[in-house]
């Protein structure tokens, strides 16, 4: 019988330096997604105990750019788990360097695998869904890696 286990919020923090920022003074647009990668791995490998690897980005969208000197703030939460598999919804707020107003500028869903020491998928453990709220996000994951299985058959079949 598998463990059941509740998902904590994991909170990553950054400064958009200048290194990070564009020819227009805003957050490249990789570097946010290297950033939600990073918050996925956290909040994944703190639920599962174990490892885990990106499988797929799904669903981004940038909402609203984040300029240099700004604070970045991830939110990110395993909302979904499958055997070996985990959803995670990230939002990314940006803030104000100088007003300090937060305001959503991201949000996006990943797809994470737990992995043991030799690279192979490892069971994770079940999500406890008790709120409304989290019902919802459950069906969202439920949607997303339902997706995403679809879109790998069609490519195991040459499809794009």
């Amino acid at each position: 019988m598998r463990m059941k286990k509740q998902a904590t919020e994991t909170i990553l923090t950054e400064q958009v330096m200048l290194t990070f920022a564009n020819h227009y003074g805003t957050l490249y647009g990789g570097k946010l997604l290297e950033l939600m990668d990073k918050a996925a791995f956290i909040a994944t490998s703190r639920f599962a105990d174990s490892d885990t690897v990106t499988a797929s980005s799904e669903s981004v969208d940038f909402h609203h750019p984040i300029r240099f000197g700004d604070i970045i703030e991830l939110s990110a939460k395993v909302i979904f788990t499958g055997r070996t598999s985990m959803v995670v919804r990230i939002h990314a707020f940006g803030e104000g360097r100088r007003d300090h107003k937060k305001f959503l500028a991201t949000t996006g869903y990943f797809n994470m695998v737990a992995v043991d020491e030799q690279g192979r998928p490892k069971e994770v453990p079940e999500l406890v869904v008790e709120t409304e709220e989290e019902k919802r996000e459950w069906e969202t994951g439920k949607r997303i890696k339902e997706l995403s299985k679809e879109r790998a058959a069609r490519k195991s079949r040459g499809g794009s």
